[in-house]
């Protein structure tokens, strides 16, 4: 997959694993999620991050981690996916 305005392509088994990663702490079958790196224009912000979307009918979310996609750790979508209160309960 091409990067707009990076000129890079996107490991397709790195986008699996943070799929993976997040599906793990969702627990919810009927959301798609999709995984990307974008270029990070914001003050402060490293070159390339990862944004995580979550796509449920009525009720889109996204999360953004400041690291490029081969760097997301499980901890790091754990936090900003149990902060935003996108995870499950049980």
């Amino acid at each position: 997959m091409q990067l707009p305005g990076l000129g890079q392509r996107i490991d397709p088994d790195e986008a699996a694993r943070v799929r993976g990663l997040v599906q793990a702490v969702i627990a919810d079958n009927d959301v798609t999620v999709m995984v990307t790196e974008l270029a990070c224009t914001e003050p402060g912000c490293p070159p390339r991050e990862t944004v995580i979307a979550l796509m449920r009918p009525g009720a889109p979310r996204q999360h953004k981690i400041h690291k490029p996609l081969a760097e997301v750790t499980a901890a790091d979508v754990a936090t900003v996916l149990v902060e935003s209160g996108d995870h499950d309960h049980h």
